[in-house]
Order: structure tokens, then sequence, then C-alpha cells
């Protein structure tokens, strides 16, 4: 049993991904013995005593003030990111005092594989590749723009999960990145991946896609790499299709087919879940 601690960001939209993303978790990774924490910042009561319920050692919280200061302030200065602000409130774990790892996994994984692997690699940060890095293309150095690969081209990753071993330094690193006169130079549509990779790309230990196979960019990952969806060990809903909106599969399945099958295992998971829960 390993004392990592395990941190998600929800919100009453997402609160059915992260059931199922929790109950996979912990059905596939039966070595964890931590905590959990949910992040939010508009979770009602009913949603969080629902979640703390269902889950064992989880707890739900906002952020810390100096972080939802800064966020706030970012926002102000680029309202197109309001839409998406709670994707800022993964930067927590960095702040977070933990005894050992911390495991930050998005409301819209589904696990389906160990990730004990993953611990025994000893890096500041471990991570799957980005879309770019999918493409064979790289990010520029400065803006995050998606430039073509060159002999030094540096690591990029997605930030949907993220093994991360706390580091006072890299924490106080944070808060220049969210200054918002400097965000103006962020040319790629991300949020908290770009400081995510503006931190620690020089850091990261780059691992297989098995373990963040990224459904809306899995035509590409085989470019990289060819991974089975009943193979890998993490499937990720990112984009706009997610497995609760039942309105947006016909245009995800249109794109890729595979998201159909992908489909089945998450609705798969959650049922068995709720039948646990019966």
């Amino acid at each position: 049993m390993t004392a990592a601690t395990l941190v998600t960001v929800s919100s009453p939209g997402f609160r059915i991904g992260t059931e199922v993303m929790l109950a996979s978790f912990l059905a596939h990774n039966r070595w964890f013995a931590g905590d959990i924490l949910i992040l939010h910042s508009r979770l009602t009561e009913a949603d969080e005593a629902a979640l703390i319920s269902a889950f064992p050692c989880t707890s739900c919280r906002t952020a810390s003030p100096r972080l939802v200061a800064a966020i706030d302030a970012l926002v102000a200065a680029h309202p197109h990111l309001a839409s998406r602000c709670d994707r800022f409130l993964s930067l927590e774990t960095l702040l977070l005092d933990a005894p050992g790892p911390i495991l930050f996994a998005d409301s819209d994984l589904l696990f389906r594989g160990d990730l004990s692997p993953l611990l025994a690699i000893d890096a500041p940060l471990v991570a799957a590749p980005d879309a770019a890095m999918l493409r064979g293309n790289a990010r520029d150095t400065d803006t995050l723009a998606e430039v073509a690969a060159g002999a030094e081209a540096r690591a990029s990753f997605n930030a949907g999960l993220l093994l991360h071993r706390p580091d006072p330094a890299v924490a106080e690193a944070l808060w220049p990145l969210l200054d918002p006169a400097g965000w103006a130079r962020i040319a790629s549509q991300h949020t908290d991946q770009a400081v995510w990779n503006l931190l620690l790309r020089d850091r990261v230990h780059l691992v297989g896609i098995t373990y963040n196979l990224m459904i809306g960019h899995r035509a590409a990952s085989f470019a990289r790499e060819p991974v089975a969806l009943e193979e890998a060990h993490v499937l990720h809903f990112n984009g706009a299709a997610k497995p609760w909106r039942p309105d947006r599969h016909a245009d995800a399945i249109a794109r890729d087919p595979a998201y159909a099958d992908a489909l089945s295992l998450w609705a798969e998971a959650r049922a068995g879940w709720l039948r646990t829960r019966a």
C-alpha cells in the first residue's frame, strides 16, 4: 500500500466524470492507500456530501486564497479564459504539503490498468506527451505555440495525468507565470497545462501513451506509438465530447468511430460502479 495523494478538479457538470474516474482508479490500483482531494469552485454541499460518502479518505475544498486571487486577476485581464478558469485549480497540486508523491488526474479519465510503475520513476514530474508531440511537432520555448520540431526540441506534456513530487522552489516559481501581463505571450489555447509545461518541461519524465491515451487525439497518437483502446491503462476523454454529454457523442463518433468503443468502456465502468452502490 502506498501513501500517495490523488487530486482532481470537479464541478457540478463534471461530478459524474469524477465518480467514474475515482471508482475506476481505485478498482485498478488497489495499492493506493492515500487521501483523495477534490478541488472545486462550484460544487454544492450535496455534491460534496455524495462524493465524500462514496469514496473513503476524500475531502473537497476550494483552492488556497492566493491561487484564487491570482486566477481571478488573470481572468479579469484575459476574459477569454473565464469559461475555462476552473482548469487552473490543478495548480493547487503544486502547493500541497503532502508526505509522498501526488497524482493529479483529470475527471474525464477512465482508468483501466495499474499505475504503480509510474511511482518507481525517480523524477520531479511524470507525464505523457501532449498533442504537439503526438503530431511530431514541438512547442516554442516562450509562447508554447506549436512549431516544427528541431534537433533540440524540448518535451511538452499533457496535464491530464501528472505524477508530481512536491518541491517548494517549483511552487514559488508558479506565481510569475500567472502574471496577467506575461500571460499575453501564451500562444497556445491551454490554461493550467501551459503553466505546468513552463515550470517543468525540462524536468519531466515522459512515459508511454498507454498512461494517457487522449481519445480526441487518438489517430495522431498512432503516428508516435500505436496503443489499442483495450490495452491502454488510461483513457482520456479530452476535448468537448464527454461520456456523460450524449448531445456531443454523434460529432465525436463522426470524427473518430473508435470514440463509440471508448464510450462503451466508460459506460461499462459507470454501470459497474453504480451496481456496487445499489
